[in-house]
């Protein structure tokens, strides 16, 4: 038997022949398939973790007390010789006073005896 569909139909209106289903999809009658009955939610998927955030470093902080004196250190190389210096004065002269042998040394400016009349 043949189907009378309307005449002039809207996109997407739905029209019964029978225990079939039809639509319009502008250009053409077509058939709607019949669903099954809704099933079970399905598990949660993965989450997305989203973009690192910018990195940002603070203030710096006041600076600490002064830790403890380390050991000394090794020693170190002797260095060079340094120049020779000027050549100092004449120190005090010595004389025989008692025309001897030298019996006693006196420091200072006091005169030193070189020696003893007898020349011992």
């Amino acid at each position: 038997m043949p189907i009378d569909f309307p005449n002039s139909p809207a996109v997407n209106q739905l029209f019964s022949a029978g225990d079939q289903l039809w639509y319009w999809d502008g250009a053409v009658w077509r058939i709607s398939v019949a669903q099954g009955p809704v099933g079970p939610t399905g598990p949660t998927g993965p989450g997305v973790t989203g973009p690192t955030g910018p990195s940002v470093t603070g203030p710096t902080g006041p600076t600490g007390p002064t830790g403890p004196t380390g050991p000394t250190g090794a020693q170190g190389v002797t260095g060079p010789t340094g120049l020779i210096g000027e050549t100092g004065p004449t120190g005090p002269v010595f004389q025989n006073v008692d025309g001897g042998t030298a019996t006693t040394i006196y420091g200072g400016s006091s005169i030193i005896d070189c020696g003893n009349a007898a020349g011992v």
